[in-house]
């Protein structure tokens, strides 16, 4: 094997990347940190590579490496990198990267430093070395713990890498953002969102462009819905995109009038229309009734009237409006004391309302870490899909979180996930099954009109819309309804 490469300092000497190379060459033949004498390593300095990795993506950039670290699920010693978009782990032996123990930064969930003692044989004295754990978390269930050698900054500094590189001080600092010109064809995000507002409307053969948005000529129109530009600058929603579909009865006055009566002024605005019954998904926020549930908005109910338009088929009817509040009733009465609530059927035209029962992210977040937790606790495997090191070297853990096993979760159903996935899955297909039979338009809500709302619109629009269900359909669905309405936001 080839010696490992040099950098020459500053003062004209030259540094192992690998620090003592009889101790690199122990790693390479063991494969395992428990063998090394880990405190005759001497510390590594500071090392940024200039050597060009073929695995690298577009302007893909190395920010710190780590050398002699161990893949603690898998007892694999490599290299650890740190770029502006990944987490990479390279066999020591190979230089393959490993796929358990590379993540990209935005699927981390959260990391932490950790230190273990290992337990001491009997009559030894306690001088066994901690040790030194970075533990990441992944938001696709995995749990990937690296272990790093005692007396150098090197855990130190891929932490801090990491902590830049996750929470940039700058949206513009992703890598999504730094990583060349869109593959789409329009480019530019707004264009897109025009784009996909063109096609809802019946209005495809146009085509968007920079001069139409600056000049704000977008404001196309059918015979029911319009495209509103009142937001054009996020003064009146900063979470709603620059360009909206409204009722086209509705003027920019009323809209920003019934963004009022709206948490966080996210009044309710078309989300998808139905290209041939003419119903619609709208989404919004919870309606600011307050306590008493006495307060009302005649703008606000005057534009959700004006989403239950007339049916083609039943000369001068109009459709029904069904209200779909995400939440368990108690939660939404409960908002009555923030100012916030639900509707009532009296005072919205035609309307019913429906409460779904999902509980709020917090609650979902609980459930995946119990979720986590079981698999970790009681799985054959740990939730990596490997076997874990941990679990069967010896160690006085068993597997899992490092810092918050949880005793009571014996069985799957007691972590609630599979409860949450059936409300939002049920949800979906009842909100798609009374536009698609009904030809009712439906009205959906949560408290502030995201997390919840968007699964069940986003889901539901999939049923419904088969172009959504194509690959560039999708991408288009996960754009619009998942980043389009903070994307022009630094």
């Amino acid at each position: 094997m080839a010696a490992p490469p040099r950098q020459r300092s500053g003062g004209g000497r030259t540094t192992s990347l690998r620090g003592d190379t009889s101790e690199s060459d122990k790693l390479e033949s063991t494969t395992s940190w428990d063998v090394l004498e880990w405190t005759k390593i001497e510390p590594d300095s500071r090392y940024v590579s200039h050597v060009k990795f073929d695995f690298l993506l577009e302007a893909e950039q190395v920010i710190v490496e780590g050398y002699g670290v161990v893949l603690v699920n898998t007892d694999e010693a490599g290299t650890l990198i740190v770029t502006n978009f990944r987490l990479i782990f390279l066999s020591e032996g190979t230089r393959n990267i490993i796929a358990l123990g590379t993540i990209p930064l935005t699927t981390i969930e959260k990391f932490s430093k950790m230190v273990i003692k290992a337990q001491s044989a009997p009559r030894q004295s306690d001088k066994t070395p901690s040790r030194r754990l970075l533990q990441v978390i992944g938001k696709d269930m995995r749990i990937i713990v690296f272990g790093f050698r005692p007396r150098t900054k090197q855990r130190r500094e891929v932490f801090d890498a990491l902590l830049r590189c996750t929470k940039p001080a700058s949206l513009w600092d992703l890598y999504a953002f730094t990583s060349g010109t869109s593959k789409f064809k329009n480019s530019n995000p707004k264009e897109r969102l025009l784009t996909e507002y063109f096609r809802l409307l019946g209005k495809g053969s146009f085509r968007p462009s920079m001069d139409m948005i600056e000049k704000g000529s977008f404001t196309f129109s059918n015979d029911l819905w319009r495209i509103s530009s009142i937001n054009s600058n996020y003064a009146m929603c900063q979470s709603y995109p620059f360009a909206l579909i409204v009722p086209k009865g509705i003027s920019d006055e009323e809209v920003l009038q019934a963004s009022t009566f709206r948490a966080r002024c996210r009044l309710p605005v078309v989300s998808w229309c139905h290209p041939r019954s003419g119903a619609v998904l709208a989404r919004s926020s919870q309606p600011l009734v307050g306590l008493m549930m006495n307060m009302r908005s005649n703008t606000d109910e005057k534009l959700v009237a004006a989403l239950c338009t007339q049916l083609a088929s039943v000369r001068g009817a109009r459709r029904k409006l069904y209200i779909a509040d995400a939440r368990p009733r108690k939660n939404a009465l409960a908002n009555g004391a923030m100012g916030g609530g639900s509707e009532s059927s009296s005072n919205y035209f035609q309307s019913e309302i429906v409460f779904f029962g999902i509980d709020n992210i917090h609650a979902m977040r609980d459930s995946l870490a119990r979720l986590r937790d079981y698999l970790d606790t009681h799985g054959a495997t740990s939730s990596d899909g490997m076997s874990s090191f941990l679990r069967h070297g010896g160690w006085t853990w068993g597997g899992g979180n490092l810092s918050s096993m949880s005793a009571s979760v014996s069985t799957l159903g007691d972590s609630g996930w599979l409860i949450h996935v059936q409300n939002v899955l049920a949800g979906s297909a009842w909100i798609a099954a009374r536009v698609a039979l009904e030809s009712a338009s439906v009205l959906v809500h949560c408290s502030d009109g995201w997390d919840r709302t968007t699964q069940l619109v986003s889901l539901a629009s999939l049923l419904l819309d088969p172009y959504y269900r194509t690959f560039t359909g999708f991408q288009v669905l996960a754009e619009y309804y998942w980043t389009m309405s903070f994307i022009f936001l630094e």
